[in-house]
């Protein structure tokens, strides 16, 4: 494809909900990374986020990434810039800014939403026919080559409460929405703890993890609502061998408090909570006995996917 670009700057901008995994199996062993993923189910929320790119057509390719004002290496993004540039026969100086509300590194997809705010954004600077399911495969493929992810940039694509019936990045894997619970309030606690990398390359894990992931969907799909994602995840993450104490801590205290709509995030040191507007600030105290207050993020489940802003 010819780039019809001036030298002048040329920018988009997209935001990309966060995404919280309750259950999944490994399904990564595909030649195509596009058919590679997961199957699972889990939900989007509101916090997220918004990146924008800038791009200048030049003689040679240049990728500078900023997370929340820092400069940073981003094999992942700069995986979604090569990948596009590459394909479309383009050389641009390329300047993504991702601005978060939601941290790295805890569960809470951060990395699928910058992937694919960056596709997003960059594609459509490319080339504005380039679909958002064609945009979101060069996503999933960064996700699958870096393994950072397997199912978030899917269920990114979609929002709301989802199940992911059959893996595969956008256009290759099948998901199905429930319908979310009446209060869409939800609070997120988190550490850095779990890579998803580590999981992926530990036989034992795996093999746990995909034992416990495919019983957990298929009995899902049985009884496709909310209230049974909240008990099949409970039941899939005491199976799998990853929760931490503090996780197992907090859990038990929520379950006490009567806060029973929560199970651990896949994959890291964190929970969601499922709560009612007015039980917000004393399911965030309990919180508190766990985490510290600045790893507590109060959001709502969002039904929007990503998409340009």
């Amino acid at each position: 494809m010819t780039n019809t670009l001036s030298r002048h700057a040329e920018r988009a901008r997209a935001f990309v909900p966060g995404h919280i995994t309750g259950m999944f199996s490994i399904h990564d062993t595909y030649e195509d990374p596009l058919m590679s993923g997961s199957r699972g189910a889990g939900f989007s929320v509101e916090a997220g986020i918004i990146t924008e790119v800038e791009a200048v057509k030049d003689d040679t390719l240049g990728i500078i990434v900023d997370f929340n004002d820092e400069r940073i290496e981003a094999p992942v993004t700069e995986t979604v810039v090569r990948s596009l540039l590459e394909d479309y026969e383009m050389q641009f100086k390329v300047s993504v800014q991702h601005t978060s509300s939601i941290p790295v590194g805890v569960g809470f997809g951060a990395s699928g939403a910058a992937a694919l705010g960056t596709a997003l954004a960059l594609a459509h600077i490319i080339d504005e026919n380039i679909g958002p399911t064609k945009a979101a495969q060069y996503a999933h493929l960064a996700e699958i080559v870096n393994k950072t992810g397997l199912g978030d940039v899917l269920a990114q694509t979609m929002g709301g409460l989802e199940i992911r019936r059959h893996p595969g990045g956008p256009g290759h894997g099948d998901v199905i929405n429930i319908t979310p619970p009446a209060s869409r309030r939800v609070l997120l606690a988190g550490s850095i703890g779990l890579e998803t990398r580590d999981v992926l390359a530990n036989p034992k894990s795996r093999s746990l993890v995909n034992d416990a992931g495919e019983k957990a969907v298929s009995k899902l799909l049985q009884n496709p609502t909310f209230d049974e994602f909240i008990s099949v995840s409970r039941e899939f993450s005491g199976k799998i061998g990853l929760m931490t104490e503090r996780v197992s801590g907090a859990l038990a205290e929520l379950t006490d408090a009567g806060y029973e709509k929560s199970s651990m995030v896949m994959l890291g040191d964190s929970v969601f909570c499922f709560c009612g507007e007015n039980e917000v600030a004393d399911a965030a105290a309990l919180l508190q006995h766990h985490w510290d207050e600045s790893e507590i993020l109060q959001t709502n489940l969002t039904e929007s996917g990503g998409g340009l802003v």
